[in-house]
């Protein structure tokens, strides 16, 4: 039962880092993107306006000591504004995962636990394919309702651009791409935990 609970816990603290990794990999995938689809067009800003308001979103999103959000180019709703908040707390639950869970995972490599749960860590492996499968028979932008509806209880993520005008510039490819980074540090640290020879400590 003990194995089982550390394994558990390095399984949530690694989903949590490739989490956050994946947040602090989408400031320079939105600076690329920003060229590459034109969204300051789209949103009527300048380049250097759009940089600075995305820059003033992550900053409030994961900076814990910036209470309110306000982006000063965009306008935003009571229900937008909500929406971040909670993105927030989500954000905030991930950086603290990764802190209070770390020492798990340090047992788990200590103790040579792949190998107790080699078969697991394969199948952890592959089930970030399997999502994928469903994903793209379902369509990505069902795939990406269905994500919100899980995590989110009420309807704020459904954004008005006419209220929200931030949405034109958070496209659902953007967010796509991010899945599959995020799936991309997912599997490369399971397939690290699974494949990488720890040396065993003498005794």
């Amino acid at each position: 039962m003990r194995d089982r609970i550390i394994f558990f816990l390095t399984l949530l603290w690694i989903i949590a880092g490739a989490v956050f990794l994946t947040i602090l990999f989408s400031i320079p995938l939105f600076r690329i993107e920003m060229y590459t689809d034109h969204l300051a067009q789209a949103a009527q800003v300048s380049s250097r306006a759009l940089w600075h308001n995305y820059l003033v979103l992550m900053n409030y999103l994961l900076n814990p000591w910036v209470p309110q959000l306000h982006l000063p180019d965009f306008p935003s709703s009571k229900d937008g504004l909500q929406h971040f908040s909670e993105v927030k707390r989500l954000f905030m639950l991930v950086m603290g995962m990764i802190l209070v869970l770390f020492p798990a995972v340090i047992l788990f490599v200590k103790e040579h636990l792949r190998f107790v749960f080699h078969n697991a860590l394969r199948f952890l492996m592959i089930f970030p394919i399997l999502i994928a499968l469903i994903a793209f028979l379902i369509g990505f932008d069902q795939f990406f309702i269905l994500f919100h509806e899980v995590l989110f209880a009420d309807s704020t993520w459904l954004f008005d651009p006419a209220k929200d005008p931030i949405i034109t510039v958070l496209p659902e490819q953007f967010f796509m791409h991010l899945f599959l980074v995020f799936g991309g540090f997912y599997e490369g640290a399971f397939y690290f935990l699974y494949r990488f020879r720890f040396p065993r400590t003498r005794k």
